[in-house]
């Protein structure tokens, strides 16, 4: 092999040793780190440490993306349009509790989601149903083919074996025969899925049902304490007034009427946060109801009907019967059951029948045939599929295993879920009797302060009258705030059991979830 070199240059030239340097220099520029160069310092045009994740980014490419995915089918209407004044809305508990069913998007996911089960059972009972297709085929050959012989009379006579332009149409029917079950099987899984589907959608609106009573009563809770605050700094007024006069008629002293101002100023930072609860839980509950949050939302005072005399082992057992996920622990299973025939049955002999028309208006041969029909029945036996139904079969069994240890750590936490409430619940009780009877002893012993104070004397000699009617108030101020808060602890708590029963999971309907079941419970 010969090689020219141009200008006169020799191979020795390419490996010259001021050649050799120049590209020892480039890799080493290249490969190494340098030290001694100087660095640019921009962030922008920074390479990645070694290492590093950070990728540069592609401006106009990201910008270009950004345009493409903003399309009319990806935008959704907001609820919250900036700068709207919804008109007040002033809505009962029941109303909260249907509005938050209607628009929750969990819900709606959930209501696909049993969409999507409905059209997997509809695609596996199509395996019942025949299949036909049309076929039409236009051919061009580089040249037809023909055969030439002499007719009776000697005369020659051509004809066409192979046309070059060939039409065909072809039409076909199938009927797959499901002589041992297999499609049955398919179609039982997929309606037991579709049954555990329509439970989670049960299961959503338990969920959602309490969440909408939470955020009621936290918002009545939220209130109740305003009217604690605004109670609280009307007395620290009236305290203020009446020690800046005992002042001015010099039976009072300056400490008193300080005292008396920082007792005010601490109530109205009181009573501001209080109203700035009502607003978080004001907009919690727009949230909850899908309403634009600018949406001044008004509640009615309202309590859960009493509870009376409860039993635990009752209400577990009412659980077990209502709590959809215990029943969607049960759909589960009978579905990884339908599994295991479906695996078992894989590897049985499927029959089906079949039917084809075939026009063919550019036949050619001796006797050219336009039009033909064939009636087929195939029936296929697997001899050998290489241990695959038997590995299908060994997983479906692990499924079904899979789901019945599933079931019970359900019920297990259904249990513990019950309990809980259940005790949450006789606590909230116990609490309420509780600070009821120390708000009363409050209101009596700040009585008492009031009129020692205004007649500047003290229980304690030598005592300040003033101090005494403000630890008077403080205490009073705890007792209604307990009282309050043992209230609505027993309403939520009182929600919360009835929702680790299952009492907000079905609507009647069974229009997308299922309907009660009948256990003879609440």
């Amino acid at each position: 092999m010969s090689r020219t070199f141009p200008l006169n240059q020799s191979p020795n030239f390419l490996f010259s040793p001021s050649r050799i340097t120049v590209a020892l220099a480039l890799l080493l520029s290249v490969g190494l780190p340098s030290t001694g160069r100087a660095q640019n310092t921009s962030n922008e045009n920074r390479a990645p440490e070694p290492g590093s994740s950070v990728v540069p980014v592609d401006v106009k490419k990201t910008n270009s993306l950004l345009k493409r995915i903003q399309d009319p089918n990806t935008r959704m209407p907001v609820r919250t349009t900036p700068g709207s004044t919804p008109a007040s809305r002033k809505v009962t508990l029941a109303e909260a509790v249907q509005l938050a069913v209607n628009n929750s998007n969990a819900m709606r996911i959930s209501a696909e989601a049993v969409n999507k089960a409905r059209g997997r059972v509809n695609e596996q009972k199509a395996g019942f149903l025949p299949s036909a297709n049309a076929t039409a085929t236009y051919t061009r050959l580089d040249e037809g083919s023909t055969v030439t012989f002499p007719d009776g009379n000697g005369n020659p006579q051509t004809i066409p074996i192979v046309n070059q332009n060939q039409k065909q149409l072809t039409v076909g029917a199938n009927l797959p025969i499901d002589i041992f079950g297999l499609i049955a099987a398919a179609v039982g899984q997929t309606e037991f899925q579709e049954i555990a589907a329509r439970l989670d959608y049960n299961r959503t609106r338990n969920q959602v049902v309490l969440d909408a009573k939470n955020a009621y009563f936290d918002i009545l809770r939220a209130k109740a304490l305003v009217d604690v605050a605004e109670q609280a700094l009307k007395n620290t007024q009236d305290r203020q007034t009446t020690a800046e006069a005992n002042l001015r008629a010099g039976t009072g002293t300056r400490f008193d009427v300080l005292r008396a101002q920082t007792d005010v100023a601490n109530a109205q930072q009181n009573l501001i946060a209080a109203k700035n609860r009502v607003n978080l839980t004001t907009a919690t509950l727009n949230n909850v109801l899908g309403l634009d949050q600018n949406t001044p939302t008004e509640t009615v005072d309202t309590q859960e009907e009493s509870v009376g005399d409860i039993n635990f082992n009752s209400l577990v057992g009412e659980a077990y019967g209502k709590r959809p996920e215990l029943l969607q622990a049960d759909a589960n299973i009978r579905a990884s059951e339908k599994g295991v025939k479906l695996a078992e049955r894989s590897v049985l002999p499927t029959l089906g029948v079949g039917f084809n028309f075939q026009y063919q208006p550019d036949a050619a041969g001796f006797a050219p045939k336009t039009t033909s029909y064939a009636t087929v029945a195939t029936l296929s036996i697997p001899l050998f599929d290489q241990g695959l139904s038997k590995a299908r079969t060994q997983q479906a069994r692990a499924d079904v295993n899979v789901a019945r240890a599933n079931k019970q750590v359900t019920q297990d936490g259904i249990a513990l879920d019950v309990r809980q409430n259940y005790l949450a619940l006789v606590e909230a009780q116990d609490r309420l009797n509780v600070t009821t009877a120390a708000l009363t002893q409050a209101q009596e012993q700040f009585r008492l302060a009031q009129v020692r104070f205004k007649a500047v004397v003290t229980a304690v000699p030598g005592g300040s009258p003033l101090l005494e009617i403000s630890d008077a108030q403080a205490a009073l101020t705890q007792a209604q705030s307990n009282q309050v808060n043992a209230q609505y602890d027993l309403q939520n708590a009182k929600a919360r059991l009835d929702r680790a029963v299952g009492r907000y999971s079905y609507d009647g309907t069974g229009r997308v979830g299922l309907p009660a079941p009948n256990t003879g419970g609440k």
